[in-house]
């Protein structure tokens, strides 16, 4: 059988990329100077996370042309997942100096100066991306993440970020002894859609949610591959419990997340609310915050029901749970609290270390970026899905 490139690209669509890549690799063999050859391979190297492997390809492609601003821009967005700033950024700026309006390209330094804690060079050039491709969304999401990290932007001119400054400056009357009442909570969002209004309508913004960060990266992408490829356990989640709260409905979660935005734990631990979305997972709305130890999470279970008392004027459910969810569902025993709980089977590591050797860039962010308080942009339009949420599930509390 005679290849051809058409074949492989078929295979791609029918989603057979192991195959696609041993039909290259055969093509490259027959004809080693074919540029889309080397692109359509660093393309799907890249999507399954192997940076390096795309690199080599993107490389390769550039040996046989040099002009091809895509491919910088695709080598720069590999060496960024690689934690490789400087080559990164060379590769945009080349991309740029071939095409000045290159959106995807400034969206690149965005999201490396994003990654790097420089977050006001990162919004500069979401802004550019932007402005050369006003429909482009990526760097419209990204920028309203990177609003989160920055307590001041008042020297850019953008719809995104006057609408931000506005949301930052709603006031809400809170005291950790004093109940938080519905009209309140109303008002709050009352103040969110006069603010908003219709300027965001066909933004498909998806995000559903809310969180307050602190700088410890727990790496919970990488824990999630080694347990989604091989359906093992990561070590580090053995020790990884959560303080889980069920809030009855959306009044009641939006009051938690005031909670959360302005509760002082002593190591400010990792907090998020949330919409349950996971099918077959019990529950509509939660709350959690994340833990070193279980002795950490009875002394924090301990506070934070004592505030939502206060705050709400019921008792919320909350109670301890150890890691993922979905681990607990595939192996028994993973989430119990008491002595009969499944232990590591060392074996495991075998399976970690497979994950770390072909995607080393798990391990090369060592901090998390900590979230500023207050009310953002972000936050507002993650409330708003969960409003449409509710609405979906026959929730009335807001009425």
């Amino acid at each position: 059988m005679i290849l051809d490139f058409n074949d492989v690209l078929l295979l791609v669509k029918e989603k057979k990329f192991n195959e696609a890549l041993k039909n290259l690799d055969q093509l490259i063999k027959i004809d080693n100077q074919n540029f889309k050859y080397y692109h359509l391979k660093g393309t799907i190297h890249f999507n399954f996370d192997e940076f390096s492997d795309a690199i080599k390809s993107f490389s390769s492609a550039l040996t046989i042309n040099k002009n091809d601003p895509n491919i910088y821009y695709l080598r720069g967005a590999s060496y960024v997942k690689q934690t490789n700033y400087e080559e990164a950024k060379k590769d945009f700026n080349k991309a740029i100096s071939l095409k000045e309006n290159f959106s995807e390209a400034f969206f690149g330094l965005g999201v490396m100066y994003f990654e790097n804690n420089e977050s006001l060079l990162a919004i500069e050039n979401f802004l550019k991306s932007i402005e050369f491709k006003s429909d482009f969304k990526q760097p419209v999401f990204q920028l309203i993440k990177t609003l989160t990290y920055v307590d001041s932007t008042e020297e850019f001119n953008s719809i995104f970020i006057s609408k931000n400054n506005e949301i930052n400056k709603i006031n809400i009357k809170y005291s950790l002894n004093e109940y938080i009442d519905d009209n309140e909570i109303k008002n709050f969002l009352s103040n969110i859609d006069k603010i908003i209004d219709n300027n965001f309508e066909n933004l498909a913004f998806r995000e559903t949610q809310i969180y307050r960060r602190n700088q410890k990266n727990l790496n919970c992408k990488r824990h999630k591959k080694v347990f989604n490829t091989y359906g093992v356990i990561p070590k580090f989640c053995f020790g990884c419990y959560k303080v889980q709260l069920d809030p009855d409905n959306l009044i009641d979660l939006i009051k938690l997340y005031i909670v959360f935005d302005k509760i002082e734990l002593k190591n400010n631990n990792l907090r998020k609310c949330m919409i349950e979305l996971r099918p077959n997972i019990k529950g509509r709305y939660k709350g959690l915050i994340y833990c070193n130890s279980i002795e950490e999470a009875l002394v924090i279970q301990k506070q934070i029901a004592h505030v939502l008392e206060k705050n709400l004027n019921k008792n919320i459910t909350c109670k301890i749970k150890k890691g993922c969810t979905e681990f607990g569902i595939k192996h028994d025993k993973y989430d119990s609290l008491e002595n009969d709980a499944l232990k590591y089977n060392e074996d495991w590591n075998d399976f970690e270390k497979l994950i770390d050797k072909k995607f080393p860039h798990f391990n090369s962010i060592t901090k998390s970026k900590q979230t500023i308080n207050g009310v953002t942009l972000n936050d507002a339009l993650i409330i708003k899905n969960w409003l449409t949420y509710a609405q979906n599930n026959n929730d009335d509390s807001m009425l």
